[in-house]
C-alpha cells in the first residue's frame, strides 16, 4: 500500500487543514513576557532579568548628564547590548556598550587591564579603546557602560563590495590587523577572539550628518512590541520593545576609512593568567583546543592560529574553514590543508576513524572545481563574484581576482602561522616582516 501524506494538508473528519494556518503562539519567557516582533534577531528577553540587561529605548539619554542620546540599536551579546547613541556634547555618533549586571567594574577588560595599554605603542591606533566609561543604575542592577568610537561594517564578508580595488586595500586591512595583535602581545595581552567580525573599518564624514540623514542609510530602528502574557504592565525590568541592529554595511565607500579597528575585548586576558578555555567559534580555534590538549595551553598562539585565519578571510573576503559543524570537520578539513596531525593529537582525536585512515587519507575524496584534490591551493585559487541585478537581469557586476604570485606568498605565510605545533608558529614580529605586506 501507499502510504502518502501530503504535508501541506491533512484530511480528519472530512475536513481539510492547512498547516500554514496554524499559528504558533511566540514563547513566554519566566517573567510572564513575550516578544510579538518578526525578527529574530534581538536579544533574549528572558535576559532582561536581574543581574541581566538594561532596558534601553530610542531616545533615552545615557551617561552623565545624559550626555549620549540613544538612536539606535548596533548591536548585543551575551553580557552587552550595543547602542548607536549621540554625544550631544562633542557633537558627534558613538557606539555605547551596556554591559549586563552581572558584570562588575573588574570584569570589564577595558576598564581593567586594558586601560593600563601604552595608546603610543605602534598598532595602538588600531584599537578600539575607550572614549568615556560610567555606570548605570537600573531594575535589574549596576551596569557597566562604556563608550567606543561609532565604526563601519566589518571586514568580511561583503567589505570589497564598497572597494574600487579590493585586493590592495584588503591587503593592507590585513598588515593593520596583524599590527594590532602586535600590539596587545607586546603589551602582554591575548585577545581571545581574534576574527574578522570584531575587526571593523573606521568611519569618515559622518558626525555631520543628522540623524535623519544617517538614519536613511542605515534605516530607521524597526521595534517589535513586548508584552506582559497577563495584560498587566510589564516589569519595570522590561523594554517596552526589542529592537533589530542598525545595517551600518548600507553606509557605502563615501563614508568608509581604509583603516581597521580591532573591538570586542570581553575574550581577552592578561597573558600571564589566561583563562581555561576560549569562547571563539570552531573554525578560527586551533588544533590544540579543539582536541582539548591541556599540555598547550591558552596563550598568544591561539590568537596567532586565529590570525591565520582571520587573514585569508579578510583577503578572500570568505572564511578559511566554511560551512563546517562541529570541530570534527573542522579537524577534518584542518588534515587536508595541513597534513595529518601530530600523533599526540591523532591519536586523541577518537572521530578520526569517521573520517580518515591511520595514514591520515580521507575516506570520501573530495574535488575541487579542476578535479583535483581539495586543499589550500583550491581555496586561494581564482576569484570572487558579486552578483547584482541590471534592468531586471541577474549578472554579474563586481570580480576580484586573487593573482597567482600574490596567492603563494599567501600560502607560505599561511603555513608559517599555522604550524600544528604552537611554538611552532611564527609570532606577530616575524609575520609583519614578511612579503606578502611589501
Amino acid at each position: 500500500m501507499d502510504h502518502h501524506f501530503d504535508r501541506s494538508d491533512a484530511l480528519h473528519s472530512g475536513m481539510r487543514y492547512s498547516y500554514h494556518d496554524i499559528v504558533l503562539p511566540p514563547p513566554t519567557t519566566a517573567h510572564g513576557t513575550y516578544f510579538n516582533g518578526t525578527n529574530d534577531d534581538v536579544e533574549n528577553l528572558d535576559e532582561y532579568q536581574e543581574g541581566g540587561y538594561h532596558p534601553i529605548h530610542v531616545s533615552d539619554c545615557l551617561g552623565n548628564g545624559g550626555r549620549y542620546r540613544v538612536i539606535h540599536k548596533l548591536g548585543h551579546g551575551g553580557f552587552s547590548t550595543i547602542w548607536l547613541c549621540r554625544d550631544d556634547q562633542l557633537q558627534r555618533y558613538v557606539a555605547v556598550k551596556v554591559m549586563t549586571a552581572e558584570v562588575l567594574p573588574g570584569e570589564v577588560a577595558e576598564l581593567s587591564f586594558m586601560k593600563n595599554l601604552d595608546r603610543c605603542k605602534p598598532g595602538a591606533q588600531y584599537l578600539a579603546l575607550p572614549l568615556d566609561n560610567f555606570e548605570v543604575h537600573g531594575p535589574n542592577g549596576t551596569h557597566q557602560c562604556i563608550v567606543l568610537p561609532l565604526l563601519g561594517q566589518a571586514t568580511s564578508p561583503e567589505l570589497w563590495h564598497h572597494l574600487d580595488n579590493p585586493g590592495p586595500v584588503l591587503r593592507t586591512l590585513c598588515h593593520q590587523a596583524v599590527q594590532a595583535l602586535h600590539c596587545l602581545h607586546e603589551s602582554g595581552i591575548g585577545h581571545g577572539d581574534f576574527r574578522p567580525v570584531n575587526i571593523h573599518v573606521k568611519l569618515r564624514d559622518v558626525d555631520s550628518l543628522d540623524e535623519q540623514d544617517l538614519l536613511s542609510l542605515i534605516g530607521a530602528p524597526e521595534p517589535g512590541d513586548v508584552f506582559s502574557s497577563s495584560g498587566q504592565d510589564l516589569p519595570a525590568g522590561s523594554p517596552r520593545y526589542l529592537l533589530p541592529a542598525a545595517n551600518l554595511a548600507k553606509l557605502t565607500s563615501t563614508y568608509l576609512v581604509p583603516e581597521i579597528s580591532l573591538i570586542d575585548f570581553g575574550g581577552s586576558y592578561p597573558v600571564s593568567s589566561p583563562p581555561p578555555d576560549l569562547g571563539t567559534p570552531e573554525s578560527y580555534l586551533p588544533p590544540e583546543m579543539l582536541i582539548d590538549d591541556r599540555n598547550d595551553p591558552v596563550g598568544p598562539a591561539c590568537d596567532i592560529w586565529a590570525l591565520g585565519c582571520t587573514l585569508v578571510e579578510i583577503r578572500l573576503q570568505m572564511p578559511l574553514f566554511d560551512m563546517l559543524y562541529g570541530p570534527d570537520e573542522v579537524l577534518n578539513e584542518m588534515i587536508a590543508f595541513f597534513g595529518k596531525l601530530p600523533l599526540q593529537w591523532w591519536t586523541k582525536w577518537k572521530q578520526r576513524v569517521d573520517y580518515r585512515d591511520e595514514e591520515g587519507r580521507p575516506f570520501r575524496r573530495r574535488i575541487d572545481i579542476h578535479g583535483e584534490d581539495f586543499s589550500v591551493d583550491s581555496v586561494l585559487r581564482g576569484n570572487r563574484q558579486h552578483m547584482g541585478t541590471v534592468d531586471g537581469v541577474m549578472q554579474v557586476v563586481k570580480t576580484m581576482g586573487f593573482p597567482e604570485d600574490e596567492m603563494s606568498l599567501l600560502k607560505d605565510l599561511l603555513l608559517k602561522i599555522c604550524a600544528y605545533e604552537p611554538r611552532e608558529r611564527w609570532d606577530t614580529s616575524q609575520i609583519l616582516r614578511h612579503p606578502w605586506f611589501q
